[in-house]
């Protein structure tokens, strides 16, 4: 939160009562903005408090994924989960929810390309647009439950590239909007062959 009170009282006694109010107004301005932008215009604003739990459940290749999150939270927290092929989340794929804790169903294949059973794991956490993201909570506990999608279908997914300002590797979970204001350019050229 921006605060100038010395700064508006020395303005008020130097120049004046109008031109103190405005520079109050200014400052109510731009921390009505931050709060409603849920930012604070001065730091990193602290990350919401972590969600509760996350539900799971598949059939058929359809997979619906519920967060439960009873904490106070500020207008414009953001939901994320992510799912990954292994319990470590080593490159997890990363579904933005926007605001609902609700994910829309989304299909994942039963099987690899070479017809291998897989099994999926999933974790959820909140972010402020102005915040950290908030720690993941996974389905099943501290030890993360394998989730069998299903249904008949055959596709190995293309590994990851992460979200927000995270490395394009795909490697940095559970980064949300990002951990960093500004991700610099990558020095590698990547080449996708679909």
């Amino acid at each position: 939160m921006l605060t100038l009170n010395d700064e508006i009282s020395y303005i008020r006694q130097a120049f004046g009562g109008r031109v103190a109010t405005a520079f109050q107004r200014v400052v109510d301005g731009i921390n009505n903005l931050g709060d409603n932008l849920a930012a604070d215009p001065t730091q990193t604003k602290d990350p919401p408090p972590p969600i509760q739990a996350v539900t799971v459940k598949a059939s058929n290749g359809d997979v619906h994924a519920v967060i439960t999150d009873n904490s106070q939270v500020q207008r414009g927290v953001h939901y994320f989960l992510e799912y990954s092929s292994e319990p470590n989340f080593l490159q997890p794929h990363v579904v933005h929810m926007g605001t609902s804790r609700s994910a829309a169903p989304f299909r994942l294949p039963a099987m690899d390309d070479n017809g291998n059973p897989q099994s999926f794991y999933f974790r959820a956490y909140s972010q402020y647009p102005g915040s950290h993201p908030g720690r993941p909570i996974y389905f099943g506990g501290s030890v993360p439950t394998a989730v069998a999608p299903g249904g008949t279908t055959q596709l190995t997914l293309i590994p990851s590239t992460g979200s927000g300002t995270a490395q394009p590797t795909g490697q940095q979970g559970a980064s949300g909007f990002g951990k960093v204001l500004v991700r610099p350019p990558t020095t590698q050229l990547q080449r996708t062959i679909l």
